[in-house]
């Protein structure tokens, strides 16, 4: 599986996320990760140059839950919200 470096900027603090899923929703790029405590995140694409892609968390409610709907319709694994 493919392996992410997501580098918060509030608290300075680097974070290895393992990338579960990706997909498309109304022409936006999503992808599911989870962290090395098994905590999922949803991240979304925000801007792509060359091979650096910058994600951020969603945080907004109706947009988390409308990703969350889709990446829970894989039988490839089990999301809880």
């Amino acid at each position: 599986m493919e392996e992410i470096k997501f580098f918060d900027e509030t608290t300075g603090e680097e974070i290895l996320f393992e990338v579960l899923d990706e997909m498309i929703i109304e022409d936006n790029k999503y992808i599911l990760v989870v962290d090395d405590e098994d905590v999922a995140a949803i991240l979304k694409e925000i801007s792509e140059v060359g091979e650096d892609v910058t994600y951020q968390l969603v945080e907004d409610e109706d947009e988390f839950k409308k990703a969350a709907v889709e990446f829970m319709t894989s039988e490839e694994y089990d999301i809880e919200i």
